[in-house]
């Protein structure tokens, strides 16, 4: 029997960067999960524009989302499962 549980993120990629633009979506929030590790992770969240304390909103073609794509030592950029299921 397997326990461990998959988590449900996924990598921020140029797949899913193409596959927001194709379905229309405009703006793109940046949230820092909290964790006790040494790396930071960051859910990118989908046309979410209600901002709440220590957010950022970046629309989806500015240089910024651009540059999520690129490695950062002890930073990961992660997408929820649930923005990647199709309409």
């Amino acid at each position: 029997m397997e326990n461990e549980q998959k988590s449900p993120y996924v990598q921020f990629s140029a797949e899913i960067l193409d596959n927001w633009k194709e379905n229309g979506v405009t703006y793109i929030k940046l949230i820092e999960l909290e964790t006790d590790l040494p790396v930071k992770f960051f859910e990118l969240i989908p046309d979410s524009i209600v901002m709440d304390s220590d957010e950022t909103i970046y629309p989806i073609d500015s240089e910024d989302i651009s540059e999520l794509l690129e490695p950062v030592a002890k930073v990961n950029f992660l997408v929820h499962e649930i923005y990647l299921e199709e309409d």
